[in-house]
């Protein structure tokens, strides 16, 4: 029989081979740095045409730091708690800035209908004015200057934030932007009503609260995708061959990708039974046949 091995052997590595087929490569884990990347989220360069985990979730790898798009807006990631389905992130513009002037470009706005990810409700926020032609100060008590914002000695305009006003009515002070942005709850009330006095709030208070991050939470979104993961299966989406015909869902599984979930009876494959037929059609010498046969035939359907 040992002569048989190498042919008995083949439908085994085919069937190791068809396993790792039906996944692409978006579904394998990877590294960034110190963060480990993994299932609903994918790195931008292993994209395919067959993307394995949910839209909105693809990670970038910029030197070592891994870094979420979202509306095409950077955002360093902090960590990922793959348990409570959270990652933390904060605004990649205050890496340019240090402790200079806390200069953010882009407000983060989120589709409940349509978003994959969702703001916590640990979450607040605080806005930034910026280049104002009025002295907000004189209107909103709360409102605090920032400093070294000027684009010139001459430059008369004025930038600031606001820890605990809303934006509504801001247009009246006549600013170039506002920009509303989203930090951990616990931080800002730290930052507003400190424990044991009120230290002089300044540049680096607020660019720290902002770079101190705030958390999203991500899901499936869809009953769809639901079904793909009870059924032991990755959720995977593609566009389809129209732009405008949106996304195309894919359930990856062991068995190959389906067009809804993984089977809950994986039926042989035709490796498995043409390795059982070798075994029953082959008998060892020091193997009594009925005995080979009544293994073979088990193993068939259960030894998987």
């Amino acid at each position: 029989m040992a002569p048989l091995l190498p042919l008995l052997l083949l439908p085994v590595l085919l069937l190791v081979g068809g396993a790792a087929d039906a996944f692409p490569v978006s579904c394998s884990n990877a590294t960034c740095g110190k963060h480990e990347i993994r299932y609903p989220f994918w790195l931008n360069s292993s994209a395919s045409d067959g993307n394995c985990g949910y839209p909105g979730l693809g990670l970038a790898c910029e030197d070592a730091m891994l870094m979420l798009p979202v509306h095409s807006h950077r955002y360093r990631v902090q960590h990922i708690d793959y348990d409570m389905r959270i990652v933390a992130i904060y605004d990649a513009d205050l890496d340019v800035y240090g402790a200079g002037c806390p200069r953010l470009h882009a407000n983060l706005t989120l589709d409940y209908a349509s978003s994959w990810l969702q703001l916590t409700s640990s979450d607040s926020n605080i806005t930034f004015l910026y280049n104002c032609r009025k002295n907000i100060s004189w209107f909103l008590s709360s409102a605090r200057e920032l400093s070294g914002c000027s684009q010139g000695e001459y430059d008369t305009k004025r930038s600031y934030v606001l820890p605990d006003v809303a934006t509504t009515g801001t247009e009246a002070y006549e600013c170039e932007e506002v920009v509303v942005a989203p930090v951990l709850g616990v931080h800002k009330t730290e930052m507003v009503d400190p424990p044991g006095g009120s230290p002089p709030l300044t540049n680096w208070t607020f660019g720290g609260v902002v770079g101190a991050g705030f958390q999203l939470t991500y899901n499936t979104h869809s009953e769809q995708c639901d079904r793909c993961e009870k059924s032991h299966g990755w959720c995977g989406y593609q566009r389809k061959e129209s732009a405008s015909s949106g996304l195309r869902f894919t359930c990856f599984c062991d068995g190959g990708p389906t067009a809804d979930r993984c089977s809950t009876y994986a039926s042989p494959s035709p490796a498995l039974l043409f390795f059982g037929f070798l075994l029953i059609r082959v008998p060892d010498a020091n193997v009594h046949p009925l005995r080979l046969r009544k293994y073979s035939f088990s193993c068939l359907f259960l030894c998987r």
